[in-house]
């Protein structure tokens, strides 16, 4: 079979080659860092977090979302009856005035009366910081941003492994696993909840056979 071959009608013009049409491209210049007032704006309602100017947004997964809302029901619970304080759902912080390329926002953040303030975003880490593990946490992370709260008034730091089960309690003296009662007398004087029942939903009781 014969091939066809099409001749070049363009008599005035040079063959086509694949060199690009135009100018040369631009280079891409490098990423620049966002300050929080970007960020914020690229977020558009979104939890993020700004480590030197670079956005990370949260993702929960179930354990995680369900860990968070069992836990602060209960600390919700505490304070309906002691009204020392209020719980916060990731409320982010903004720890260092002087540079805006930096922001954290724990899972939840326990504040008490003393500590509060007229603000839109934290100006101090809470008294009772309270980090979530979701699946693809590094503890080397979390560790490091324990230590950050502190440093940034924390008192107490949690960190909480649905997967584990169990609460990774720290302060500026100790880091203590608690896979029992879980109690805080340095912010939360009186509380106790067991570790199990922030991880698992109340099952309703059974239906009698009528």
């Amino acid at each position: 079979m014969a091939t066809v071959v099409e001749a070049w009608t363009g008599l005035d013009e040079p063959f086509p080659t694949t060199e690009p049409i135009g100018p040369p491209l631009k280079p891409v210049p490098p990423l620049t860092k966002l300050t929080f007032e970007q960020a914020n704006q690229i977020a558009m309602g979104r939890s993020f977090e700004l480590v030197n100017g670079k956005v990370i947004f949260k993702f929960g997964d179930n354990l995680h979302s369900d860990a968070q809302a069992l836990l602060c029901g209960a600390i919700g619970a505490y304070f309906k009856t002691k009204p020392s304080g209020r719980v916060r759902l990731e409320f982010t912080l903004c720890l260092w005035p002087e540079n805006p390329y930096e922001a954290r926002t724990p899972d939840l953040s326990v504040i008490l009366n003393e500590s509060l303030k007229q603000e839109k975003y934290g100006s101090r880490a809470p008294d009772l910081a309270i980090e979530i593990v979701s699946e693809y946490d590094r503890w080397i992370d979390l560790f490091e941003k324990a230590k950050l709260y502190l440093e940034k008034s924390s008192r107490v730091v949690w960190i909480v492994d649905p997967y584990q089960k169990g609460v990774m309690v720290i302060t500026s003296n100790e880091r203590i696993w608690v896979s029992d009662i879980l109690t805080c007398p340095e912010v939360l004087p009186g509380f106790s909840s067991n570790v199990q029942d922030i991880f698992s939903w109340p099952s309703a009781p059974a239906k009698k056979a009528e």
